[in-house]
This record gives C-alpha cells, structure tokens and sequence, in this order.
C-alpha cells in the first residue's frame, strides 16, 4: 500500500504544479523585474540611499531594458530611463499617466495637496493650471516680464562685483526679485527678504523624494501616535504644513493689503482678484492663494539650482568658458550689456544653457506620475495605480543620444564643420517634465537663465579658489537626493573680466534708485 500513498502524493504534487504553472502563464506579461524574493518582492531592490536615478539606470542595464519594473508589497512602481519611452508612455498617453500618487507624507500629513505639481489629476487641477498658465506663455514672458528680468539681472551683476563670495545669496535675490515682483508685486529687500527666506526653508523642510519616506510604502503608519518610534514624520510633516500655510498667506495678505489701500503694483495675485473667472465651485480666494504660492514656491527655487550649477561648469571648465566669453566680445563687444534681442546671435551661449539644463538637471527623478488605468506598453502590462517615474537624469545621461555624458560639451547642439545642424534634443524636453505634467513656468525659467548666463559671462571670469601657494583648490561638490537637487555649498573665485566691467554695469541702469 506504500506505492500507492507514493502514487497518490505524487499525483497530487503534479496537480498543484501544474494549477499554479497554468495561473502564472496567465498572468499578463510585465515589464522588466529583478526576481522578487520571498514576501518582500522587491522591496531590496528598491533604490535608497542617495544616487537613486544611478541605480534605476544600473538596474535598468543589469535587466537589459529602459524601463524596470518593481513590486513590494503589492504596490507597482516602474522607472523610465529613455526619453523615447518616456515620450510614448507620459507624452503620448498623457490621459493615461497624469495622475499623480497618493504620497501620505506630502499631500495628506504635509498639506501639500494645494500644491499644481503634487496635486490628484481633475477638476481642480485643471483649474489651477489654466490660472497659472496664461500668464506664462511665451508671449506674455517676451512682452510683460523681459524688462523685470533685465532688471533683476543687472542687479545680480551689480551685486557679484561686490560681493562675490555671496553669489549664492545674489542668485536667490535675483530669481525671487523676479518671481515675486511677478506674482505679488512685491520689491524684495537687497540684504535679506523674508519671503525670499522663507520659500528656502520651506524646500529645506520638503527636500525629501517624493514617495521615499516609509508612510509612503505603508500609509497605515499615519495612525501611529506621534511619540511613537519610526513615526518622527509627524513631527517633520507638522512643521512643513505650517511652513507651507505661511508661505501662502503671508505674501497674499500683503498683496490684498496693498489693494485696498490703492498701492498695489500690478501682479499676477491682483489680477485674478480683480477678474471674474468662473472658479467651479471651489473657493475662489483659496484658489488665487493657492495659484499664487504655486509659482512663488516653484519659480523661486529651480532657477537658482540650474544658475549655481552654471557657476559650478564655469569653474571647472575653462576652455567652454574662453569659448562663450570670445562669441559675447564678437557680438556684443566690451560697451554694454547683453540683451534678448541678442539671443539669436548667440549660439554658443544657448548651448551652455543647455548643457547646464542636462549635465546637472534640477529633479533628477522628476515627480512621480501615477497610471489612472490599466496600460499596455510594448506587449508589456502596466496596472492601474503604477507609479511612475520618469528618471531625467538617465535620460539626459544616455550615452546613446549624449556620447560622453559625464562631460559638459555645449559643442554636442551646434552644427558640425559641414555645416549640417545638430540631430542632440533639446534637454528642455526632459528637464521641465513630461505630458500634461510639464512646468508652466518653463518660458521664464529659460528666458531668466539665459540672460543671467550670458550677463555673467561676459563681465567675469569664474574660476577655482587658490590656496596660498597659489595652487588652484579642486571643489568637492555633491548633489542632494530630494525634489529639487541642489548642489552642496562650494567657493569660487568671481573676477571683472575687463576693466570696464564696472563701468558697463553703472552705465547699462541706475540700480541705486531701484534698490
């Protein structure tokens, strides 16, 4: 009778095999995924730590595909490493991918729901995008906002011949003089604005990835007390909601201030107060505050970002600086400062920007988007709540598209000794986004830039910080992992490049009657 337990045991072990072969090819067919383990799934693949867009890339290598595909605990989460994925999926499928995640962290424990980039995909998006959009096209930056950008920059010029060790400091005066004076018609304060402080500590206080904290992955660690161990988020997510409410309403109250005593200088706040939008229902001051803070939070970051990592290039590359500097004294000479009508002049200037935008982009991870339904990609499935990130940094370093990525080469986006025009993309369709996603504020992100690039380069040299043997000090400079990626403080030598550098600025504006 022995044979036939063995017979019997045998049997039904072949049954179950087959049952659970039959359910597993089945299955719709996922995108690339490292082999799960045993009830964590994925979890230790999950890249943590810092350098997480290195290791969606090295992941995405080691699996021999531009997307990777994870699973821990149930929760799907897919990494694009390619812009033409990237294009196929959040571009082409923006009504699939537009969504964003739920993040407990920053939209529910934060209060960040208020916020465009972080904000569910619907109605209400939708009307805080039209908002901030229209004054933001292209047209309106050229003939509304040019003249405050020039002013700003030659405010930051002025202020580099100085004080140069403060560049950073005259950096965040610069994009917040612009951003403010935009929004709310608000002059900052040249030895420190408390707004301008603000919107930097509130980054300080959110500069985490969005989705990386552990009550993102288990949103049922909300519930826990907040003198609970591993539940310090509460007390972190307290603070930034506080952060984030100030941020708000203090520069709004003071716009509606100014209006009802007839001072208001005309902005972007007054505006929407004096027009008769429909607001749909939601809250109409709530929405002005809200649209408001949206681009005073985001205006005022991003670009001092890019502009220090142009400093950063600058120094350690000499020959592209000789390079610009040499193209600016050809077109412009040593009289007078760069204008906007000079762009189209400048290539080699427009390809620095460029290369900055890609070398070190602002959000490497870019904000996750969420997919709102089930998708196929490729013959690949991809389920409904995914989260998706659209890894820029890859993207921008892809050796395919960019050859030697890790350099800063402008060359890469001019036209080659024939004479036939660069076939590189443009950085700008990844560093702003993707899909119904993409920056609003990009125009005056790209015209602030640039003229602040062209300005500084062609009044100064910027180079490494000598030791007292005259040797040059090599900069050890790391970027941090979070929303925005900033690069850790570092020193550089800001020197006139002629002698009448000084007198091109004093004769270019009369900065003491605007400061």
């Amino acid at each position: 009778m022995a044979w036939l337990t063995w017979t019997n045991s045998l049997l039904g072990f072949l049954l179950v095999f087959f049952y659970y072969r039959s359910v597993d090819s089945n299955k719709p067919r996922r995108p690339p995924q490292p082999k799960p383990h045993f009830l964590l799934g994925n979890m230790r693949d999950m890249p943590k730590g810092g350098n997480e867009w290195v290791k969606y890339r090295d992941l995405g290598r080691k699996l021999g595909s531009d997307i990777v595909y994870l699973n821990i605990f149930g929760r799907s989460i897919l990494a694009i490493n390619s812009l033409r994925t990237a294009n196929e999926l959040l571009d082409k499928r923006g009504a699939v991918y537009s969504e964003r995640p739920r993040l407990p962290y920053l939209k529910e424990l934060s209060g960040w729901d208020w916020n465009l980039a972080l904000m569910d995909y619907g109605r209400k998006f939708q009307l805080y995008r039209r908002l901030v959009q229209q004054y933001f096209q292209p047209s309106i930056v050229s003939n509304s906002y040019e003249s405050l950008v020039k002013l700003e920059t030659w405010k930051l010029v002025n202020n580099l011949l100085k004080t140069p060790d403060r560049f950073v400091n005259h950096l965040h005066n610069m994009a917040g003089g612009i951003i403010l004076m935009i929004t709310y018609g608000h002059k900052i304060k040249p030895q420190g604005d408390k707004y301008v402080e603000l919107v930097e500590e509130l980054r300080k206080s959110g500069s985490q990835t969005p989705g990386s904290r552990l009550v993102d992955t288990f949103p049922s660690l909300m519930k826990l007390p907040k003198w609970f161990p591993f539940a310090e988020f509460h007390q972190h997510a307290t603070k930034s909601r506080a952060l984030s409410e100030r941020m708000r309403r203090e520069p709004f109250e003071a716009a509606k201030q100014h209006q009802a005593a007839g001072t208001a200088i005309p902005s972007m706040t007054i505006s929407l107060l004096e027009s008769d939008f429909a607001s749909e229902g939601f809250d109409r001051e709530q929405t002005i505050m809200d649209c408001s803070g949206v681009v005073y939070g985001a205006g005022a970051d991003t670009t001092v970002t890019s502009l220090t990592s142009f400093f950063l290039a600058m120094m350690l590359h000499k020959d592209v600086q000789r390079k610009a500097q040499a193209e600016l004294d050809t077109v412009i000479g040593r009289s007078r400062m760069p204008q906007f009508s000079d762009r189209s002049s400048l290539p080699y200037v427009n390809a620095v920007l460029k290369e900055v935008l890609r070398w070190q982009p602002v959000t490497r991870l870019g904000i996750p988007h969420c997919a709102m339904n089930d998708d196929e990609y490729n013959g690949m499935h991809i389920p409904k709540g995914t989260v998706v990130f659209s890894n820029i940094w890859a993207i921008l370093h892809d050796p395919d598209i960019y050859p030697d990525p890790e350099s800063f080469i402008p060359e890469r986006y001019l036209p080659d000794s024939s004479g036939e025009e660069s076939k590189v993309p443009d950085p700008a369709s990844a560093s702003f986004g993707f899909g119904r996603r993409i920056c609003p504020g990009r125009h005056l992100a790209d015209s602030s830039m640039w003229i602040a690039i062209a300005s500084v380069l062609h009044l100064f040299d910027i180079s490494k910080i000598k030791a007292s043997n005259g040797r040059e000090i090599e900069p050890k400079v790391s970027y941090t992992s979070g929303v925005v990626n900033i690069p850790t403080p570092f020193k550089c030598a800001i020197t006139p490049r002629f002698p009448q550098a000084a007198s091109v600025i004093d004769d270019s504006i009369d900065l003491d009657g605007e400061n």
